[in-house]
């Protein structure tokens, strides 16, 4: 027998040892992708309601002072007539909210509709951003 000290790691210690350091770091990593997506749906959930917050006082702010509310579902275009003719509609070639076909409220939208009954514009807004999509209903009052 060698009575002479060695020193170092056997193949089985070794093995144990790149087996733990790569379950770590999988589950490191998968936490890592966890966290990622997370953070990237509520960014993108933040950033739809935003759009949908200034597309709807846009039109609660004008339909303040409108007698009259007209929903075009052929064209999907809502049409608030004051002093003058207010219109927001769904741009046909894309995802665009516009105001008077010329002013930009949005450009994620995915799918706008209106209810009108009496003085009471019901709005739907579906939002979309990348594979995140976000439907959210408003009631305009008309107060004139």
């Amino acid at each position: 027998m060698n009575s002479g000290s060695k020193s170092g790691f056997t193949l089985v210690e070794l093995m144990v040892g790149t087996v733990s350091a790569a379950i770590l770091a999988m589950v490191f990593s998968a936490v890592l992708i966890f966290g990622y997506r997370g953070w990237t749906r509520l960014k993108a959930e933040a950033d739809m309601q935003a759009d949908a917050d200034v597309a709807m006082r846009t039109m609660d702010r004008i339909a303040q002072g409108a007698s009259n509310a007209t929903w075009i579902a052929g064209t999907s275009t809502l049409v608030l007539t004051n002093a003058t003719i207010q219109t927001f509609s769904k741009s046909s070639s894309g995802s665009n909210l516009m105001w008077n076909s010329s002013t930009l409220l949005t450009n994620r939208v995915g799918t706008f509709s209106c209810v009108v009954t009496g003085s009471i514009v019901a709005v739907t807004l579906g939002l979309v951003e990348g594979s995140e999509t976000m439907n959210m209903t408003y009631s305009i009052f008309m107060r004139n």
